[in-house]
């Protein structure tokens, strides 16, 4: 693929519902790597009105390095997190992560080094040679496979329920981006603007501190979730 200059200006998304005991290093980690690299960037820490000292130690942390967006609303979703970071991103490039330590902030460089050969969208993704899975229990493994099974209906990404990826903000221009889902990026994936993508692999580390998001009702939404996006393809064909 022919190599594309990019004039980059970085937003990286961090959607958080109490992370108090993880927002501080991820964050941490996050600046040092673009430090190394040099790129102009921001960094958007999305709260979803915790009910711990997320927003604020987020804020101690960033200082003038980003800003933190407290939602206030009365429904909680981390893909209206991510929703309102994308609105609120000033880059031509955006790149989101969970801000629970699962996604290596280590890797901006190399999606950014794919994201500059010409794709539009690269992929963290946990299901492709070289990928590894740590301290994930049994059956969240499993439901994370048949998740992604499920999605391939409607997209040919091998780890389309991932939440760590970068996208060129061009290819969500004019996009309805919807927020039923409990994966905003499975969303993303099928309705932005994407001749082409790559998924790069990783090591996804499950949180070591603090409790996971993750739930009955979120199967339930994922499933309905992709069901609508099934309706979407087949009107757009």
């Amino acid at each position: 693929m022919m190599f594309m200059s990019l004039d980059e200006f970085v937003s990286i998304i961090v959607p958080t519902y109490n992370e108090a005991e993880n927002i501080a290093e991820v964050l941490e980690r996050i600046v040092k790597i673009l430090d190394s690299i040099k790129v102009t960037h921001e960094i958007i820490v999305v709260d979803d009105a915790s009910l711990d000292n997320t927003a604020s130690i987020a804020e101690s942390v960033l200082y003038q390095r980003g800003k933190v967006i407290r939602r206030i609303e009365k429904r909680r979703s981390l893909s209206l997190s991510v929703l309102d970071g994308i609105r609120q991103a000033r880059g031509n490039v955006l790149i989101v992560l969970d801000g629970d330590g699962s996604h290596p902030p280590e890797i901006i460089p190399q999606l950014l080094e794919d994201l500059r050969q010409g794709y539009d969208l690269v992929i963290a993704s946990r299901y492709i040679k070289g990928s590894t899975v740590q301290r994930s229990p049994f059956y969240r493994r499993v439901i994370s496979k048949i998740a992604c099974i499920l999605g391939r209906m409607v997209t040919e990404i091998r780890d389309n329920s991932s939440g760590f990826f970068c996208i060129r903000k061009s290819a969500l221009e004019d996009v309805n981006v919807a927020h039923c889902g409990f994966k905003i990026g499975l969303e993303i994936f099928v309705k932005a603007k994407i001749n082409s993508f790559k998924e790069i692999p990783y090591v996804f580390v499950n949180r070591k501190r603090g409790r996971s998001k993750f739930d009955f009702k979120a199967v339930v939404y994922y499933l309905y979730q992709v069901i609508l996006l099934l309706f979407y393809k087949w009107i757009k064909t």
